[in-house]
């Protein structure tokens, strides 16, 4: 069973008798769901998730109770749980970057999205919940227990034993988790691939953020999160490649950690300094959502016009990453490789140059791969760069 670990963002109704919002507040709800909130990047903009990874939100049968929904909004869940009868092991950030009206919005816009027709969720039902609920992540098992379904609905029960083991030691398939990341923006997954290699992609920039090997993945299903409320995933080693430079500093993670949190710090459609440039389009990257293509992540944006798939696998030799891109339709472009001295390049077409800079003719950049290989650590040396006419 492949092992994917991906939000679940349950959305609730409490049984009450369907009233439409005034439009407004939908909208707000809508441009937090696509925009600061990032619930676009695993749910899609259809609310349909990720057939086999992401549970959906259009029609769940989870829709049963606000008091639930709001829990798992505010403190976030991780676990396994059936959704619509299918089985997901799922994580659910807790949601720390939003004041009690901006979450009550994006729960009220799901709530209606759709064809859905649950209840509308108001700042002081969230308010409330802020200040009464445990700090604790939420297994499923002990939100249940807090928040159960309706036994007169007779439904199946939400959760289930997984039948892995979930400390995630030794990777053997694609392992793709949804949680907050240091160095990236809210929106961020951790990937670990098999010959256990992990990397961070950012959806809220649409860019790969860094790679390591060593000290390992995120273990476990919780532990990440058991910093007394602090959000951001932690992992051991250095990692061997980080991307230019971003808007997002460490200490703004140091801020989140420390306060309220009641407001956004960080804008997902600011993104600066991205690799890849296309003549006459001037535009920030648009994450439009990701598959899988056996059991990797293959990550889909948009930059004005042009569709950008990129799927990142381990490398043929174990010892790096492979970045394989196909953009449509044609068009030459510029892609600037972030240079490191723990890291050695190579591309399946066109030249890297000294500085970074891989110049593609719209032939080439229709399918091209990046190879990033980890250096030995006891060998300090420049960074070196291979590539190949194609």
């Amino acid at each position: 069973m492949k092992k994917i670990f991906t939000p679940l963002f349950a959305i609730s109704t409490l049984g009450m008798a369907y009233s439409a919002p005034d439009s407004a507040r939908l909208a707000k709800g809508k441009d937090l769901y696509n925009g600061a909130g990032s619930c676009v990047a695993c749910h899609m903009a259809d609310g349909k998730g990720q057939p086999g990874s992401v549970p959906p939100l259009a029609g769940s049968d989870w829709l049963d109770n606000s008091d639930r929904t709001i829990a798992i909004v505010l403190r976030g869940m991780a676990g396994p749980v059936k959704v619509n009868g299918e089985r997901y092991y799922s994580a659910m950030p807790p949601q720390l970057l939003f004041d009690d009206e901006k979450i009550a919005d994006m729960i009220t816009y799901v709530n209606h999205a759709w064809g859905n027709k649950g209840a509308a969720v108001t700042a002081p039902q969230v308010a409330k919940a802020r200040k009464a609920l445990p700090e604790a992540v939420y297994t499923p098992q002990t939100l249940l227990k807090a928040f159960p379904f309706d036994k007169k609905k007779g439904r199946q029960n939400g959760t289930y034993t997984p039948d892995f083991d979930d400390t995630l030691m030794v990777i053997t398939e694609p392992v793709v988790y949804r949680t907050f990341m240091p160095g990236a923006s809210p929106a961020a997954f951790a990937v670990a691939l098999p010959g256990n290699h992990y990397y961070c992609w950012d959806a809220g920039e649409c860019r790969l953020r860094y790679a390591w090997s060593k000290g390992g993945f995120i273990r476990g299903n919780q532990v990440h999160w058991s910093s007394n409320g602090k959000p951001v995933a932690k992992f051991n080693g250095l990692p061997y490649y980080r991307a230019r430079s971003s808007k997002l500093k460490p200490e703004d993670y140091e801020h989140l950690a420390e306060t309220a949190r009641n407001s956004p710090f960080y804008d997902t459609t600011e993104a600066v300094d991205f690799p890849i440039k296309i003549e006459g389009v001037d535009a920030f990257p648009k994450y439009k959502g990701y598959r899988l293509i056996k059991g990797d992540p293959e990550f889909i944006y948009k930059i004005g016009d042009y569709e950008i798939r990129e799927l990142i696998r381990t490398s043929e030799n174990n010892l790096g990453i492979t970045r394989k891109f196909y953009v449509s339709p044609k068009t030459p472009l510029t892609f600037k490789v972030t240079l490191d001295e723990s890291s050695i390049y190579s591309s399946s077409a066109g030249r890297i140059s000294n500085d970074g800079t891989l110049k593609l003719t719209a032939k080439q950049a229709m399918e091209f791969d990046l190879t990033i290989i980890e250096k030995n650590p006891a060998t300090p040396a420049a960074t070196q760069i291979k590539g190949s006419k194609k």
